[in-house]
């Protein structure tokens, strides 16, 4: 017996009703992501507004300063009452360990952010340069 497909004169593998816009599904899913706040200063089609580069500073602000201190989270009942001196303890003794890394990468950090903003000036400068440029010619 012949299936629903077949009835339809379509295979498994053959899309007659219309082709996907692969292109168009793919700036969706962008756009869904970029709103979710999953990858802020992601802006649509790859490009980069004002307001998503804004958002994007902020976010590298609020993260660079990276620490190997975080507060514990207390957890009820015996497991919180053990758990977390020994945690605490732990963490004392790791932090000579990790936080030289820690500091590595806060240094790192903050020269990146410090090389974006230079850039981010001279390519304003170059851009007003060529808005200069196009208004002698006209």
């Amino acid at each position: 017996m012949p299936s629903a497909e077949a009835k339809n004169g379509e295979s498994a593998g053959d899309s007659r009703e219309g082709s996907i816009d692969v292109e168009e599904l793919i700036e969706r899913l962008r756009e869904e992501v970029r709103r979710s706040g999953s990858d802020p200063g992601a802006a649509p089609g790859g490009g980069s507004s004002d307001e998503d580069r804004r958002a994007a500073r902020a976010e590298a602000e609020r993260l660079w300063p990276v620490s190997a201190d975080r507060s514990l989270r207390l957890r009820p009942g015996l497991r919180g009452g053990v758990g977390t001196p020994v945690k605490a303890v732990l963490r004392k003794l790791m932090r000579w360990y990790v936080e030289p890394v820690a500091y590595d990468q806060r240094s790192f950090n903050a020269s990146a952010l410090r090389l974006v903003d230079d850039l981010q000036r001279q390519v304003d400068r170059l851009e007003a340069e060529v808005e200069a440029l196009r208004a002698e010619r006209r």
